[in-house]
């Protein structure tokens, strides 16, 4: 069998390739979303609510992408029908709720306008200014950005300290241009897979994660070149095996088909795929989603994992 040293298989940065994606609209949200983390992504049990993905940047920024129909049909795409208008609607409504309850006080709304000027997509924008808790709280503005397309609302909520306004104004305009960017692009299968992999090893407990593994390991599964090493996967058998570990699973197989499906290899990865899964376990652990697995703690801690897996694999042999 052919061995492969450690393949470059990524042109872009980390914070370039995507969180979460979603398979239905073929839209892929970034790790950074203008300069903020993806934190999150939030499903509803009722799929007419749809989904949020979270986003922050330290204590003054964050942000909420909402895709939903809220079970309507036949939604007009833009910016400018009846139902767009009661989404834009309800975002005052709910600050007005919380001004009633005590949480923010001295609301208002400090105007409205289409964003951006000139694109085929344009969202309506409105924008709200309110204190934050007692009257000695932080002074926020909220920007909200509302559109329909393809019988979806998108609505992004960008919350920020007052006294940020001159570096959120850029921040905004990244976020309305790359959610545009994603709404219109065309993934074809094996970007989709690609993507699939890498939203998986970015965060592999979460929705996105779980949704992710769910597109690509059926796919692996039937790629009958791949190699797996079974004594790699360094974990008690049968109904000891521990929470999650199908995780670690996954990563092998994700860190694996992003150097295969590139170049449409035959075999090959199978380094890549014991860090994926290394990595992997690290991250689980350090989330405390992950029971301690002497053997892969052992692994992971070694400095030289390339000289690592040629040893475990000439102990093998």
């Amino acid at each position: 069998m052919k061995k492969l040293g450690c393949i470059c298989f990524l042109a872009l940065s980390a914070a370039a390739e995507p969180a979460f994606l979603d398979y239905d609209l073929n839209w892929l949200f970034p790790q950074q979303l203008g300069g903020l983390d993806y934190e999150a992504v939030e499903k509803y049990d009722n799929v007419d609510l749809g989904y949020n993905v979270f986003y922050r940047k330290g204590e003054s920024f964050d942000a909420v992408v909402s895709v939903y129909n809220m079970g309507r049909s036949g939604i007009s795409d833009g910016y400018r029908g009846e139902a767009v208008e009661v989404v834009s609607q309800s975002v005052g409504s709910l600050l007005r709720l919380e001004e009633k309850q005590g949480k923010i006080i001295g609301l208002k709304k400090r105007g409205s306008t289409i964003v951006p000027k000139n694109s085929a997509i344009q969202f309506a924008s409105t924008v709200f200014q309110y204190r934050e808790g007692e009257t000695n709280g932080v002074q926020k503005i909220r920007a909200v950005y509302v559109t329909a397309l393809r019988n979806n609302f998108i609505k992004l909520e960008f919350t920020f300290d007052l006294l940020e306004g001159k570096t959120a104004q850029p921040m905004a305009n990244e976020m309305v241009s790359q959610l545009i960017g994603l709404a219109t692009a065309k993934t074809d299968e094996q970007s989709l897979l690609l993507a699939s992999c890498a939203a998986f090893l970015h965060d592999p407990v979460g929705h996105g994660g779980r949704t992710a593994a769910g597109y690509f390991m059926p796919k692996a599964q039937v790629m009958d070149n791949l190699n797996v090493y079974p004594h790699l996967f360094a974990w008690p058998d049968g109904y000891s095996k521990p929470k999650n570990v199908d995780f670690l699973v996954a990563a092998y197989f994700a860190g694996m088909l992003r150097v295969v499906v590139p170049d449409q290899l035959e075999e090959g990865g199978e380094f890549e795929a014991f860090c994926a899964m290394l990595d992997t376990y690290e991250l689980l652990r350090s989330k405390e989603q992950m029971v301690q697995l002497p053997k892969l703690d052992e692994w992971a801690k070694n400095p030289d994992r390339q000289a690592l897996f040629d040893q475990l694999l000439v102990v093998e042999e």
